[in-house]
């Protein structure tokens, strides 16, 4: 045989650190397009792979030590590797029908279910995952030679199979992926595992077993001692520590993804900068080794220091989203150098503490593997331990504390899981001082608890303002200067999602930073997404509706008399956080043919047996990562096994992707169905596909009797379709201009995925103008569309006359001069208010109401306006009118009890405040009013409480710290200077408050 050096043998380990990084990524893109693109198909996938490699490790290493020739078993493992990974696309196929069985018998069982899904992912994953995890064992006896080098050759093995994770983290989602597909990176991948068994069987051609030698171990030798309480502390708390490292990387995760955006890029870079951490880590420390005199106060030390700086980084991700800005507005949109400072923005937060995570390994190989003989079993245990605590760590995070606790509160729990583990390992297995373990330890650990106290949490309004998307900046500064009110946040499961409500009256929905529905120009949207299909159908009696959003969609679907409406919606939180748009959407949950279904719409359409007239695709943006697979023929192909015959299917796609991306929707939704048309929702944004496989068109009469309904008819008006016409002008082509259109572009299918790839790059480039100027050649208005059956000549001929002399979206261009003109009228009735021109700006929001009887924002204005002049039932009226016409308008309900407080009726005040918390989590000026309406009644107690809970939520407030100074002049005089100081130093930062600062002044004198 001849020996490799150790250059071949590093070579070859991060080749294999590579592969296996890449395959995990794989394999979860492709379990996941049958299982849900959900966190437990997700987690369920990563504990099966897991769990291989701890069951790999520790039998791999106890096997490893019976004198198998490491360098045979190594190779053999490799080749193992590779030609299973190649049979892992057939093997997910054939489990198919037994994923169907499961979603069809046990999908309303979420025990049954995960366990089912859990053990057909261990039969898939096992053996090559196994074969993974034995590598390392395998390898470590092969290249360490010295028992006084164990740990550093052990170590530096690891951190190279750790590099090599780095490079196949960022590469499966940079390079090999997004240029040549899933299926070709699994050829590619499991051709480099092959390559490598095969140099090394035809190069250094090793035996099967190794030749004893006069120093070859003993039978004796290789006879496993029992563990020591020492041995059992350590491996207990690595795999706590892999836990506890888990729990943050979820987390990290999570918050991260929030903050730079979910797209396929970002997730990569995520997990490239952790393991990164990891892998400098264990190279360092690999190397410094010798220099420790005692390594369980090196071990405990660093457990601490992670805690320590991961609890010092807690309030840095809240700024992140200036950095973004600062970054967009001085540095440019370049997709390639986003992508750059995303990377050294996450590094420069999770550099150290992954950093010294990565450092534990070789401590803890060096504490517990003495003997070379043992070698791989110990090196096993190590890694088998870790590894099964990081199965843990992932699965407490993702479903009980990040649900239970919150992003930040699970971060600080991580914090002190490493401090308090950290200072048990101290004070059991190292050599210190007494005094040090009476009086340091526990000082750090209160240190920490009091620092953990001192992070105020992170603005919900600014990680949640989609800073990530250069159009979104001045969200940003709304959410700055709390112009928003936050309706409802939660840290789901799968997402975060937020509800809020701006000045004007518009309510949208966030699902991690993007906003996916609204009361404004989304309107159109997805009120035809509901519209349009279900007039298509001569007569709809089951529909699907895929995504929630605002309910909007599945409102206008309800709207018709069909029997049966299914709606998929992955997320629980975009459910209740919709609730807050049900007077918009006809209250749709609560119709009793709605049935909710708690799933990935993909995997409801692959997986179950239900069919519908009409099914309403719309998700969230394609650049989101999973999101592209409904985009895709594959989809496509299922979604029309779906329908009944004659039915019909529409998608929602934008423009803000390249054209090609743009073409390859068009593509490949028109390949699929045999007839099909576009719809133009929101001119050179919004456009809906119509596909079914028969043809179909617009009942005439149908439309006008939809029309002429008092809902149907109410929110189409609202968006300026008024007449069948209206309607049609909205059609862009149909399925031959199409084809002709989208002719040069590729196919976009589940092993491409070309949206996925693709589509993040246009969050920063706006090419929707070229987009346009390559549609509008291809427009045709198809009059033909309208179908007569029963109409009156007369009225036919007429109706006819004007489809033929439609012009494109006419009744678009007329609803967006609509709201220009309201958009004028505001900013003129404004203008008159802030020069005294009271009449003048009343004038004005007169004429917004004889345009839109429902303008929110001007009954808002005219309140304001009415309080001023001391109207008060006027003033009253018009705040009432504005919850009469959103029940959810905060702003109202605050205006409406001060006004009540200010006009001795501190009674009415508190009533209204109270209703509004309800449904609302509050705020500083509800606590604000709430606090005036008990100093009105004399309960100073109540009062000051109100007062305090004002500043809770906002602590640079000013009315609550003047408010307060008033509260406490004569209970405690040095805390009211104290407050009324801080009102002083507040007050000139914000106006209005001119009149408070003369009475602060005032009190302050008296004090």
């Amino acid at each position: 045989m001849k020996t490799p050096s150790r250059i071949w043998i590093f070579l070859f380990f991060f080749v294999s650190g590579a592969t296996g990084l890449i395959y995990e990524v794989v394999w979860t893109r492709l379990l996941t397009l049958v299982m849900g693109n959900t966190h437990y198909s997700i987690s369920t996938v990563l504990t099966a792979f897991m769990g291989g490699l701890a069951l790999g490790s520790y039998a791999g290493g106890k096997l490893i030590d019976k004198r198998f020739n490491p360098l045979t078993a190594y190779a053999i493992l490799e080749a193992g590797i590779g030609f299973y990974c190649l049979i892992i696309p057939s093997l997910i196929d054939f489990a198919f029908p037994l994923f169907k069985w499961i979603y069809l018998n046990w999908g309303d069982s979420y025990s049954q279910a995960s366990l089912a899904r859990f053990l057909i992912c261990v039969a898939i994953l096992i053996i090559p995952a196994t074969f993974m995890g034995a590598t390392l064992p395998v390898l470590s006896k092969f290249i360490t030679r010295d028992e006084a080098h164990i740990g550093k050759d052990v170590g530096t093995l690891y951190s190279i199979n750790t590099f090599g994770a780095v490079f196949g983290a960022w590469a499966s989602a940079f390079i090999f992926m997004r240029l040549w597909g899933v299926q070709s990176t699994i050829w590619m991948t499991a051709l480099f595992n092959l390559g490598i068994a095969v140099v090394i069987f035809l190069v250094f051609r090793p035996p099967l077993k190794e030749t004893p030698t006069q120093h070859s171990a003993q039978e004796s030798d290789i006879t496993p001692l029992p563990l020591s309480n020492k041995e059992k502390l350590i491996l207990l708390s690595f795999g706590l520590s892999g836990m506890v490292a888990l729990i943050y990387q979820v987390a990290w995760n999570r918050i991260l993804s929030l903050l730079l955006g979910s797209s396929v890029y970002a997730f990569s870079l995520i997990l490239t900068v952790f393991i990164l951490g990891l892998a400098l880590g264990t190279a360092s420390y690999s190397r410094l080794l010798a220099k420790f005199n005692d390594l369980m106060k090196v071990y405990g030390i660093s457990q601490i220091i992670i805690g320590i700086f991961s609890l010092f980084i807690i309030p840095l991700f809240g700024s992140i989203p200036f950095v973004n800005r600062w970054v967009y507005e001085n540095w440019g949109l370049q997709f390639e150098f986003i992508q750059l400072t995303n990377f050294l923005t996450i590094f420069a937060l999770l550099f150290i503490p992954t950093f010294f995570m990565g450092a534990q390994f070789p401590l803890v190989i060096k504490l517990t593997a003495r003997k070379l003989e043992t070698l791989g079993r110990h090196v096993g245990q190590v890694y088998a331990c870790n590894t099964i605590g990081a199965i843990l760590g992932s699965f407490i995070a993702g479903f009980i504390l990040i649900p239970g606790l919150g992003l930040q509160t699970t971060l600080i729990s991580g914090v002190f899981l490493n401090v308090l583990l950290g200072t048990v390992i101290l004070l059991l297995g190292a050599n210190l001082h007494f005094n040090v373990k009476m009086y340091v330890l526990p000082a750090v650990l209160l240190l920490c608890i009091f620092g953990a106290k001192s992070i105020g949490p992170w603005d919900k309004s600014v990680i949640s303002s989609g800073s990530f998307m250069p159009y979104r900046i001045a969200d940003l500064k709304e959410a700055e200067l709390k112009k928003n009110k936050i309706l409802f946040f939660k840290e789901g499961m799968h997402t975060t999602v937020t509800t809020e409500l701006s000045v004007s009256g518009n309510i949208f929905l966030r699902v991690n930073g993007k906003t996916d529905a609204s009361l404004a120009l989304d309107m159109r949207t997805q009120l035809l997404s509901g519209y349009l299909p279900m007039l298509f159908h001569p007569d709809p009696k089951s529909a699907l509706v895929i995504g929630q959003g605002s309910g909007i969609t599945l409102g206008a679907v309800t709207q018709f008399p069909a029997d049966k409406i299914r709606l998929v919606e992955i997320s629980p939180a975009v459910i209740e956080g919709s609730r807050y748009f049900d007077p918009f959407n006809h209250h749709a949950l609560d119709d009793k043919r709605v049935t909710l279904k708690l799933e990935d719409g993909r995997n409801h359409i692959a997986l179950s047996e239900d069919r519908y007239d009409v099914i309403v695709s719309e998700p969230s943006n394609p650049w989101i990562s999973g999101v592209g697979a409904l985009f895709t023929v594959d989809f496509f192909k299922m979604l029309k096994k779906r329908l009944n015959p004659g039915g019909i299917a529409c998608i929602w796609v934008h423009t803000n992707m390249s054209p090609d991306s743009f073409k390859s929707i068009i593509r490949s939704f028109s390949g699929e169905f045999p007839h099909v048309t576009m719809w133009e929702s929101i001119a050179g944004d919004d456009y809906l596909l119509i596909g079914s496989e028969t043809e179909y068109g617009l009942s005439f009469e149908k439309a006008q009797h939809y029309l002429s309904h008092k809902t149907v008819g109410h929110d189409l008006n609202r968006i300026g379709i008024n007449n069948v016409p209206d309607l049609l002008s909205l059609m862009i082509m149909s399925r031959e201009k199409l084809l002709q259109f989208s002719a040069s572009a590729p196919m976009h299918t589940d092993d491409n995925s070309l949206l996925e790839f693709n589509a993040p790059e246009y969050v920063y480039k706006d090419e929707r103008a070229v987009l346009v100027r390559q549609l509008t050649p291809f427009i045709a208005l198809e009059p033909e569309f309208v179908r007569f059956s029963q109409t009156d000549t007369k009225v036919r001929e007429k109706v006819e006359k004007k489809l033929a002399q439609l012009q494109r979206s006419e009744s678009q261009i007329e609803d967006i001069k609509k709201k220009a003109e309201l958009e004028r009228l505001l900013d003129q009735a404004m203008e008159e208010f802030n020069v005294g021109n009271i009449s003048g700006a009343l004038k004005s929001y007169k004429r917004i109401l004889q345009i839109d009887p429902e303008h929110v924002m001007t009954y808002y204005n005219m309140g304001n306006i009415f309080r001023e002049l001391k109207l008060t039932d006027k003033a009253e009226s018009a705040y009432l009118k504005t919850l009469e016409i959103n029940p959810f308008y905060v702003f109202g309900s605050i205006s409406l009890a001060r006004l009540h407080v200010f006009s001795g009726q501190p009674d009415k005040a508190i009533q209204v405040l109270r209703d509004a918390l309800k449904w609302y989590a509050g705020d500083q000026e509800i606590s604000l009013y709430l606090g005036l309406a008990y100093s009105f009644k004399k309960d100073s107690e109540k009062a000051i409480q109100e007062f305090e809970k004002s500043l809770q939520w906002d602590p640079d407030f000013p009315p609550a710290h003047f408010y307060l100074g008033v509260q406490y002049q004569t209970r405690n005089p040095k805390l009211a200077k104290k407050y009324l100081q801080t009102f002083l130093k507040l007050a000139p930062l914000k106006p209005g408050y001119e009149n408070l600062e003369a009475g602060a002044q005032k009190l302050l004198k008296k004090l």
